[in-house]
C-alpha cells in the first residue's frame, strides 16, 4: 500500500537530487547527449516534465470519468514527438516546464489522493521510479566510462 507522505517526500527527494546533478552541468553541455542513445540533460528534464504532466492530466480525467478504459496510447510516438519539440526550446523554458510539472504532480497528489483507488495510488510510484531511472542514467553517463573494480587502486 502506498502512503501519500512517503511518496511525496520521495518525489521531492528525487527532484532535489536531479537539481543537484543539473547544477553541476555546464550550460554548454545541457543540449548535448551525454552518451550513445542517452538523452541530453535538457531532453531528460523535458521528458520528465511531459510525462509527469501527462500522468496528472490522465488521472484527473479518469477521476471524472473522461478516460475511455479501452483507449490506447502510442507512448513511443508521443515520446519521439516530445523530444523533437524539446530540442528547439531554450533551457530555461524546459526547466520551467519541469518545475511546473513537478509542482502540479505534488499538488494533484495532495488534493486528489483520497479519490484515488489503491491501484491508482500504486500507479503514482511510476513517476517516482521514472525520475529515479533518468537521474541515475544521466549521472552515470556524465561520469563517463568507469574503470573495472580494482583497477583504480592499481593505477594509484
Amino acid at each position: 500500500m502506498v502512503n501519500l507522505e512517503p511518496l511525496v517526500a520521495a518525489i521531492a527527494d528525487e527532484d532535489r537530487r536531479l537539481r543537484a546533478l543539473l547544477d553541476g552541468i555546464p550550460a554548454e553541455r545541457r543540449d548535448r547527449p551525454v552518451g550513445e542513445g542517452i538523452m541530453s540533460p535538457k531532453e531528460t528534464v523535458g521528458h520528465l516534465a511531459f510525462w509527469d504532466g501527462f500522468t496528472v492530466r490522465f488521472f484527473a480525467a479518469k477521476l471524472v470519468g473522461q478516460v475511455d478504459r479501452d483507449e490506447k496510447f502510442d507512448f513511443e510516438r508521443l515520446n519521439r514527438e516530445q523530444i523533437r519539440q524539446l530540442r528547439s526550446r531554450p533551457w530555461d523554458e524546459v526547466l520551467a516546464a519541469y518545475d511546473a510539472a513537478t509542482a502540479e504532480l505534488l499538488r494533484f497528489l495532495g488534493a486528489r489522493w483520497r479519490e484515488l483507488s489503491a491501484d491508482e495510488r500504486e500507479c503514482f510510484l511510476t513517476p517516482l521510479r521514472h525520475r529515479r531511472h533518468h537521474r541515475l542514467l544521466l549521472a552515470r553517463s556524465l561520469r563517463g566510462p568507469q574503470a573495472p573494480p580494482g583497477r583504480r587502486q592499481e593505477q594509484a
